[in-house]
């Protein structure tokens, strides 16, 4: 799928109100400029460009596989949303099985019971990785894919993707 097939697909399952895997998650209006630019900013990195205009044009986060991505500033959050854990993790004293936290690598799905979809904005396409409780599962698996995934299988399990 194109990334602009993909951002169709994902704009109709939100519209339809089958916006993520879990039934307490509600996509907000979209963002607006001003909170994706200053969410750039804290991160260091541009998001990519799919996740841009899916923040831009669709919704806030509160869509996407389990619990809906995290969004921008007051946007959808599963805990404390995705630029208050990225601020957070960076400077908390970590458990030291925690794996050190990487500039411009965001959690942006909460999977639930430890487990988080990373966002790694370092690069221009965005690449999901996989924390499980203390362990990182790099994926090298391109943002767009990602959704593609989702939008393939209702249920995303992140753990196939770790032996894939």
């Amino acid at each position: 799928m194109t990334e602009d097939e993909i951002f169709d697909a994902v704009a109709a399952r939100v519209e339809s109100g089958h916006q993520a895997d879990v039934p307490d998650a509600y996509p907000q209006e979209p963002a607006t400029e001003e909170a994706v630019a200053d969410a750039e900013r804290i991160i260091g990195y541009p998001l990519p460009p799919l996740l841009r205009r899916l923040y831009l044009e669709v919704a806030n986060g509160g869509f996407g596989p389990f619990n809906g991505i995290e969004g921008v500033a007051d946007g959808y959050a599963a805990e404390e949303g995705m630029l208050e854990n990225y601020l957070s993790w960076r400077v908390e004293d970590l458990p030291d099985d925690f794996p050190a936290w990487t500039p411009g690598v965001v959690a942006f799905c909460d999977f639930g019971c430890a487990m988080w979809a990373l966002l790694d904005c370092r690069t221009p396409e965005g690449r999901v990785q996989f924390l499980d409780q203390s362990t990182l599962h790099r994926l090298d698996l391109p943002l767009a894919r990602w959704f593609e995934l989702w939008l393939a299988d209702d249920n995303l399990d992140m753990h196939k993707l770790i032996t894939a």
